[in-house]
């Protein structure tokens, strides 16, 4: 299967059915897609980059939301949904005007969608990555012209950048049963980040 544009409707929607049809049911999405920050201030906006990264980084998770609450709803039977936004959603930067506003919408998507389903037993939350070591962060570094080195201490009061099975130990505890009483919340996975 190609990876599919989850900024097109068309596109999302059979991305969610085949799980069904396999598995026989979904109780558990993560909704986790993005395309590097923009990098101008604002009076230089992108115009085109800002609708790109809005369509993929805030529109691709409405989606993915309105395709998987539609089975969860149906199935009557609960489930969890984790949506991933950004240390950027609480925590802005200069030039990613689109990047912070996207994943603040982010945030905002899932306290919503909370709301919307409590009564359901259908739970949605939300993880906020600080700095991870993807290549999406190594991109961003050598634009940047640093290191891991000199750039880790900035983001994270460990010292040292993130890693992907990091995030997945907080993905995978909101999925579970251990956080049955959480929803409509945040967990930062940033090393305190967003605490300072």
């Amino acid at each position: 299967m190609s990876k599919p544009d989850v900024s097109q409707s068309e596109q999302v929607e059979p991305m969610v059915d085949p799980v069904v049809a396999e598995y026989g049911l979904l109780d558990i999405a993560v909704n986790n897609a993005a395309v590097t920050p923009d990098v101008n201030p604002l009076p230089e906006l992108d115009e085109d980059y800002w609708d790109r990264l809005m369509s993929i980084n805030l529109k691709g998770v409405a989606l993915s939301l309105k395709y998987e609450l539609r089975h969860l709803i149906t199935q009557d039977q609960g489930g969890s949904i984790i949506n991933v936004s950004s240390v950027r959603g609480f925590r802005p930067r200069p030039n990613a005007a689109a990047y912070v506003a996207a994943k603040h919408g982010v945030v905002g998507l899932t306290k919503v969608a909370a709301m919307e389903n409590d009564s359901r037993n259908i739970r949605v939350n939300c993880v906020a990555p600080g700095a991870i070591d993807t290549p999406m962060l190594q991109a961003s570094l050598v634009h940047r012209g640093q290191t891991e080195a000199e750039f880790g201490p900035r983001l994270s009061l460990l010292n040292r950048f993130g890693t992907a099975d990091e995030v997945a130990q907080a993905t995978l505890w909101l999925a579970s049963d251990l956080s049955s009483y959480v929803t409509g919340t945040t967990i930062h996975a940033d090393a305190g980040y967003t605490s300072s």
